[in-house]
């Protein structure tokens, strides 16, 4: 398989000293007017398309030339795009467009408008995929700075294209590029109007339509094909944020799957189409999407098609065994076309792999959630232990994808899509279980999850979601500590996040009416002090974090209220932000 390191950047560029990085210490937050207004100049030379400013806003400037990083830093973008972005989009040819950038960066001003939207795009989604603390050290700056100053300058771009008159394909991989880098720090609802637009500048050029139906090229049918994929994946992920079906039929369209092939084997001016390989390529996590969208397809009808999607594994039309059956399926063909040819030393792979089977869990998980049941209380002791056992696998792989260094490059992909429900699932089951296996390897688990989510919700906006959560969480733990003395089993090791929760209460807050709270303090241990070592994990004060309005869930084991959570995640989905992103980047 050809490693993306294989279009590393072989320049080195020598900056004068007019041109150096200043170090910034800190990240200082725009003033409001300073949100509201474009990165363009005061007086005669903005330009406005009106047209535009009804989706985008702002106006437009002649000349972006100068919002550019350096040469330097455009190269170490996008090798940045090249080892973190491109291995899970695919949607442009590296070699092709390296040497562009290559030209390109010599002389800024004389790029085109189209190739210029393209840049901004591929600088706003490199940013997304690193760390903080690695974009302030390699480019002097903070996160958040730069990437509200290229998402100004990327709007600006696509005004100047004239994004909703536009055929250049170019403006639409760039666009596509752009919303995947905005969309878990904005509105999720202006993101999927947003997708709505990329979808008609698909239709305009034509991409519905597989290029050997249009008498296009090998090259430029095979890119055509890779776009119009991630574009219907985006609109289906970005309507389902938004607690809405997309009417992208994307299925039913004559476009044929991308083929099995690395970027070195297609070239712009090749007259015949490369053979698809039998076996992993760079093209593993795309293909192995697909994959997923073709399975949907063809069980989708078996309902007679009154489901969209996954909707048929919800349907009451078909048997719990015709589901079993159908992921089944879709198990063995993840095992045949990919899974047996991973390499789980390559970060791609492993990403690949760990994508595949959380699939499967999650259309287990779906076609078995207790919901289908009717009240929890009505499942036998096998049938739950599945589903439990089920949950956890789901969970492991999300915690694996966070703490496995291997694919940390990809966790733009995955970051801030906690699987709730088959956490909640776990929570409401934890009451009652007191095995040592699953039941301490779940604690750990949630333990880890909740408490990065916890932290990454400290300047976020605050849902009703989390306010029943953290009833949940101590409920759970309480009901579970109950157990175990009852049996006379010692108490497992006390989670951090209970301890946190806890001593917001402590401080004599409540999650409903503030928020969530910092925890203890750096240095401050959370662990081991006398209170965590009561009987049933709470407090020895009795002290609790819980609002009685929220409580969806006794202390008894009485069944979860399914459609009462469904209701908050539902709300949580649609109003969720990045408020640290989303209110610098306003405008």
């Amino acid at each position: 398989m050809a490693d993306s390191n294989d279009h590393r950047v072989e320049v080195v560029v020598q900056e004068s000293r007019n041109n150096q990085t200043p170090k910034v210490p800190s990240c200082v937050l725009p003033q409001a007017e300073d949100m509201l207004r474009d990165m363009s100049d005061h007086g005669s030379d903005q330009e406005v398309d009106n047209e535009t400013s009804l989706i985008l806003g702002g106006t437009v400037k002649k000349d972006l030339s100068v919002l550019h990083p350096s040469p330097l830093h455009i190269f170490k973008l996008w090798q940045t795009f090249l080892d973190n972005i491109n291995p899970l989009t695919k949607i442009l040819h590296g070699p092709t467009i390296q040497q562009q950038i290559l030209k390109a960066s010599d002389s800024l001003h004389t790029i085109s408008t189209e190739f210029e939207t393209l840049l901004f795009s591929i600088y706003c989604i490199s940013l997304v995929s690193l760390r903080e603390e690695d974009v302030q050290n390699t480019y002097g700056e903070c996160k958040t700075t730069l990437l509200s100053r290229y998402r100004r300058a990327a709007r600006s771009s696509f005004a100047k294209a004239g994004i909703l008159r536009t055929s250049k394909i170019v403006v639409l991989q760039a666009f596509i590029l752009y919303l995947l880098a905005i969309r878990e720090s904005s509105d999720p609802h202006s993101v999927w109007s947003l997708c709505g637009l990329a979808v008609r500048m698909a239709q305009r050029i034509g991409l519905h339509r597989d290029g050997s139906e249009l008498g296009l090229s090998p090259f430029e049918t095979e890119m055509r094909r890779r776009l119009w994929r991630q574009l219907s994946i985006l609109d289906v992920t970005t309507a389902q944020s938004s607690g809405i079906t997309s009417q992208l039929s994307y299925l039913s369209a004559d476009v044929r799957p991308p083929s099995n092939v690395n970027d070195s084997e297609l070239d712009p001016r090749m007259t015949d189409t490369p053979r698809g390989h039998d076996g992993a390529t760079e093209m593993i996590f795309v293909l192995a999407r697909n994959e997923f969208g073709e399975w949907m397809r063809r069980w989708s009808k078996a309902d007679g098609g009154a489901h969209r999607g996954r909707g048929f594994l919800t349907s009451s039309s078909l048997s719990l065994e015709k589901k079993d059956k159908a992921i089944d399926e879709l198990n063995d063909l993840y095992q045949m076309k990919f899974l047996q040819y991973c390499d789980k030393t390559i970060p791609l792979h492993y990403m690949a792999a760990r994508l595949m089977r959380a699939i499967v869990c999650q259309m287990r998980f779906t076609a078995h959630h207790p919901r289908q049941y009717g009240e929890t209380d009505r499942l036998s002791l096998p049938v739950r232990g599945h589903i439990f056992s089920t949950c956890l696998h789901i969970i492991e792989s999300f915690e694996d994808c966070h703490s496995n260094e291997l694919i940390q490059r990809f966790l733009w992909h995955v970051d801030n899509h906690i699987p709730w429900d088959a956490l909640i699932y776990m929570l409401h089951e934890l009451r009652t279980r007191i095995d040592e296996g699953e039941t301490k390897r779940s604690w750990v688990l949630i333990d880890r999850v909740y408490s990065r989510h916890y932290e990454q919700m400290r300047n976020r906006p605050k849902s009703a979601l989390h306010t029943a959560m953290h009833a949940l969480i101590l409920k759970a733990w309480k009901a579970h500590t109950e157990e175990r003395a009852r049996f006379k089993r010692s108490v497992l090791p006390y989670p951090h996040i209970i301890s946190v929760l806890a001593e917001n209460s402590e401080r004599g807050t409540s999650s409903h009416r503030s928020g969530l709270t910092p925890g203890p303090e750096p240095g401050e241990s959370a662990v081991g002090s006398p209170r965590e070592q009561s009987t049933h994990g709470i407090p020895p004060d009795g002290t609790e974090v819980i609002d009685p309005s929220f409580e969806l869930d006794q202390y008894n084991h009485s069944p979860l209220d399914w459609s009462q959570w469904d209701d908050l995640l539902d709300q949580f989905q649609q109003d969720f932000t990045n408020s640290e992103l989303f209110t610098t980047d306003a405008s």
